[in-house]
């Protein structure tokens, strides 16, 4: 199968709508007239779900793409261990399997326009990673039922419900899963012809390709 690289990383124009100044704008889940971001998550709660194993092996599939159109030839296989809050969490290939933690939120001041705050554990995966920046990692969190919740990027990992994903997991009448979260650091390897944005963008529409139910199913396009 003959897979273009370049096709995953269109926005999809359902995600946006035009408003009476004629701008483009990003459909948000809280509006009584809009209700598409609300029908899509019901649509897509309705499909089987994917194994957890399948999602993450299919993000690392295509991060193996992006390195290939990097110039890199070999492939990063790797089983190895990252310390996070005292526990051994577990690497594979490009990815954590991150179980069993508290995030703590960041601090953003508006005065300075800078984030001053954010959990250390970020920290560690960027020198572990040897990431640019803290922010680079792209993150996807799961419902209780065993949906793919959401495809975020930045260093904000969270369980909340007063978020857009977490209003879709609410009125679906889920939960989310806080046991586990996998995270994919974003190192040299991977960021060069492509942003972060843009890789979260890629990844969530190369889960829809593979046919991965995502409640909150247009958030990668923002």
């Amino acid at each position: 199968m003959n897979i273009k690289l370049e096709e995953f990383f269109k926005e999809d124009e359902m995600a946006f709508y035009i408003n009476k100044n004629e701008e483009r704008r990003f459909r948000g889940v809280d509006y009584h007239i809009d209700t598409l971001r609300k029908d899509k998550a019901i649509e897509q709660a309705k499909q089987s779900t994917m194994p957890f194993s399948k999602v993450f092996s299919y993000v690392n599939e295509f991060l193996e793409m992006i390195r290939a159109d990097n110039g890199y030839i070999t492939r990063n296989i790797k089983c190895d261990f990252i310390e996070l809050d005292n526990t051994k969490q577990m690497i594979l290939d490009n990815g954590i399997i991150a179980k069993n933690l508290e995030w703590e939120e960041n601090v953003y001041d508006k005065t300075l326009k800078k984030y001053i705050k954010w959990d250390k554990k970020y920290d560690d995966i960027k020198e572990k990673f040897k990431l640019e920046d803290a922010r680079d990692i792209i993150w996807l969190k799961f419902t209780n039922k065993g949906h793919l919740g959401v495809v975020a990027k930045s260093f904000d990992i969270n369980f909340k419900y007063n978020v857009s994903s977490g209003k879709l997991i609410k009125y679906i009448n889920q939960e989310w899963d806080k046991s586990f979260v996998y995270i994919f650091p974003l190192n040299k390897d991977i960021i060069k012809k492509y942003k972060k944005e843009d890789i979260e963008l890629g990844i969530g529409n190369y889960l829809i390709y593979k046919k991965v139910p995502i409640i909150d199913y247009y958030s990668h396009n923002n």
